[in-house]
């Protein structure tokens, strides 16, 4: 990967403390150089995101509903990035719950993308007292898309993660020189348990890339794990694929607890 130099750098802080109405930050930027974000949702949650290259454009909207201050607000954190030459990652984490119904805080979304090409990053993360969400879905936001949430080309690597908090999850690596378009519509999980890349049995996750490269998947749960592609197992599950002229995997979803 090429080195980024010449680079500007500024940092961006937003808080809410005890808010009882909604609060939002709307934040966009055009041109080469580094931002991050940090974002916190009082006790709630916070997300963490940044992006540096030889050229970023995007915008991030993040909200604190403050419908529950007794307990746990519903926040939300929007991000659409573009970035050539760079690298975009991002965080977001569940920091408070309603324990007695849905177990522990610490449900956790990763994502990081480093390229010496383009890649481009769509997406939605959403918790509650409940659980944590990812809602990919064209309907929920304007430029968040129904497939192809992350899409990369050049010589990339991509990295995506959930985590229920309790050590049990799921995530993907993809290292390529080629392109890359991968759909992750939706995740939820909570101290209980998690979904990777489905909703109530439905196919909503979807890789497919051009070039050569690898793919590895992993998961981990205590008791058991699901896929949507046939496979049950308790405990560990790990799956691998080299290739030298591309890559399908046409449903990677599981769940597991």
């Amino acid at each position: 990967m090429r080195a980024l130099i010449g680079v500007v750098v500024a940092i961006l802080l937003a808080t809410t403390i005890g808010a009882s109405a909604e609060t939002v930050t709307d934040i966009t930027w055009n041109g080469g150089g580094v931002i991050g974000v940090h974002f916190a949702s009082g006790d709630d949650a916070t997300n963490d995101f940044w992006t540096g290259g030889a050229y970023i454009k995007g915008e991030y909207q993040a909200a604190d509903q403050g419908n529950n201050p007794d307990i746990v607000d519903t926040t939300s954190v929007k991000t659409i990035a573009d970035v050539e030459n760079g690298f975009i990652e991002y965080r977001y984490t569940r920091t408070d719950s309603h324990t007695s119904m849905h177990g522990d805080i610490g449900q956790e979304s990763y994502t990081y993308i480093l390229t010496d090409d383009t890649a481009n990053f769509r997406w939605q993360s959403w918790s509650n007292w409940g659980s944590y969400r990812t809602l990919n879905d064209e309907y929920t936001w304007a430029g968040i898309p129904s497939h192809n949430q992350i899409h990369a080309t050049g010589n990339h690597l991509i990295h995506h993660y959930l985590d229920n908090g309790n050590n049990e999850g799921a995530e993907i690596v993809i290292d390529v020189d080629g392109t890359t378009d991968l759909t992750i519509k939706w995740e939820e999980a909570d101290g209980n348990g998690f979904s990777f890349g489905e909703e109530n049995k439905q196919r909503l996750s979807s890789i497919d890339t051009t070039g050569a490269g690898y793919f590895t998947m992993n998961a981990y749960a205590d008791s058991m794990i699901n896929t949507n592609f046939g496979i049950h197992t308790d405990g560990y599950l790990s799956i691998y694929a080299e290739f030298a002229s591309g890559f399908h995997f046409g449903n990677f979803a599981l769940e597991g607890n």
